[in-house]
């Protein structure tokens, strides 16, 4: 007896029907007889229902049977029964992506996209899988056609056990899908995907399935990710930054703001933090900001930030940064310079322009406990509390929560195009108080709370209080 172990074998004569060793019972074994894929003998199910061995096919008599061929024809007909059998086939591949908009004031590194992964359901663009078809000179393993559109260019998938697909081929400029497979779990891994995809990364050669053909340059309408900088003193001395995409950049955001900047990066550097337009400010509006000046020690991102003036000079330490509209001291220094910004790697540009549809402004303050991370709960139940305000409103989310929450909240806000206004706790000058002052601060303007609470975190439960307190729409979300 040949000790050939196969998962797989035609149920009778015809060549058409494929059945797995896992589908055969006891009480099933005996009522069909078994082909071999490969060879066409006929198999033996055997170790049905053991505890000891793996149940298999085994060919009944002793046969010249290639495992290389019964995988390469157990490939081909397990896709085409899956291509057949599906409303969807889909598939994945690489591919390099650039904005149509070649002249948009707004375009930069965003635009373009090195490695973006494109899907497509073969479905959409064929009916018809032929096995062993030919294809101008060649025969393909499987062609995928359209019976009703022949200016559809026909696909071949191609399935490589040993030996590559040749390379007049792959040269010959038909659109091919290549499937390295090895062994017969390989089959199975392959079928069983929800989608054939080429790997994102790595060089074509080493990858088990390869798109031949394909267009791999495309250029389309892209909406790319543009800083808003929004200064309003009343609501932050500094102004902040929020992200919004490009269709919404070239209107202010808001019509009580003082000034609002697009600022996009059009060649790579450093993500810009606040000094970058507040040295815009200073240079273009004459703003005076304790921040800009050469007598205040601070690090990049404003940690550890004192005035130097305040032991000699009586100065406050942790001073106010409006304060330097009134300090005699103040001293412009260009801070892009010193932390090694390069404002010329940046487009800057002041927005003016007030939308023709000025919707009602909605403030909420989004906030969630250290250890809270449910992106889906998150979405779900903001979703579901914003649901009446997201047309019909300018949804503002204030947020000056745990690090967590805000890449939660900053992703939100991305899908939906909301304005996120940050109210960070000053920690130098506060002290452990920061919080709660932060929190006062974010009370002071805001129309309601949703809150994502573990019943412990003191600063997110003193923020439900004090909310309640103040007769605000409190949303607590328990988890």
């Amino acid at each position: 007896m040949s000790e050939v172990k196969y998962q797989f074998a035609y149920i009778g004569d015809d060549r058409d029907e494929i059945i797995s060793i896992n589908d055969i019972t006891t009480a099933n074994r005996k009522q069909y007889k078994y082909r071999c894929i490969g060879c066409g003998q006929e198999l033996l199910p055997r170790a049905i229902g053991s505890k000891y061995k793996k149940p298999h096919f085994y060919h009944r008599e002793i046969v010249e049977c290639s495992g290389e061929t019964y995988i390469h024809k157990l490939a081909k007909k397990l896709l085409k029964q899956k291509f057949d059998s599906s409303d969807k086939f889909l598939v994945a591949y690489p591919v390099k992506k650039d904005c149509s908009k070649k002249n948009c004031r707004l375009r930069n590194i965003n635009c373009h996209k090195e490695y973006e992964r494109e899907e497509i359901d073969l479905k959409k663009f064929y009916d018809t899988c032929s096995e062993e078809a030919n294809i101008n000179r060649f025969v393909a393993d499987l062609l995928l056609t359209n019976s009703q559109n022949s200016k559809i260019q026909p696909l071949l998938i191609e399935i490589c056990v040993t030996h590559a697909c040749e390379e007049d081929k792959l040269n010959s400029g038909l659109k091919i899908i290549e499937i390295s497979i090895k062994k017969e779990q390989d089959v199975v891994s392959v079928v069983n995907r929800d989608v054939l995809e080429e790997p994102l990364f790595g060089p074509l050669k080493e990858k088990d399935i390869k798109f031949i053909s394909f267009k791999r340059d495309i250029e389309e309408p892209m909406i790319s990710e543009v800083s808003r900088y929004i200064f309003n003193p009343t609501v932050n001395e500094n102004g902040y930054i929020t992200q919004i995409n490009c269709q919404n950049a070239y209107n202010k955001l808001l019509n009580d703001s003082v000034c609002e900047l697009n600022m996009v990066k059009i060649q790579p550097t450093i993500d810009f933090g606040i000094i970058l337009p507040l040295t815009w400010m200073s240079m273009n509006k004459n703003l005076r900001r304790c921040n800009l000046c050469k007598f205040y020690y601070a690090t990049m991102y404003d940690v550890t930030s004192i005035c130097r003036l305040s032991n000699k000079y009586g100065k406050p330490k942790y001073p106010q940064m409006k304060d330097a509209e009134t300090c005699r001291s103040y001293y412009a220094e260009n801070r892009c310079n010193v932390f090694g910004y390069d404002m010329n790697r940046v487009y800057i540009e002041e927005i003016t322009t007030i939308p023709i549809l000025n919707k009602e402004k909605f403030r909420v303050i989004i906030a969630g406990s250290g250890s809270f991370n449910n992106q889906t709960m998150f979405k779900d139940k903001c979703d579901y509390f914003l649901s009446s305000k997201l047309d019909s409103h300018n949804v503002i989310i204030l947020s000056g929560t745990s690090f967590q929450t805000s890449l939660l909240i900053n992703e939100y806000a991305k899908e939906h195009s909301l304005i996120v206004e940050p109210h960070e706790a000053d920690w130098d000058r506060y002290g452990q108080e920061a919080g709660y002052r932060s929190n006062e601060e974010m009370l002071s303007q805001a129309n309601a709370l949703i809150a994502f609470w573990d019943g412990k975190g003191r600063i997110t439960g003193a923020l439900i209080d004090a909310a309640k307190a103040k007769k605000i729409k409190v949303a607590v979300v328990r988890y």
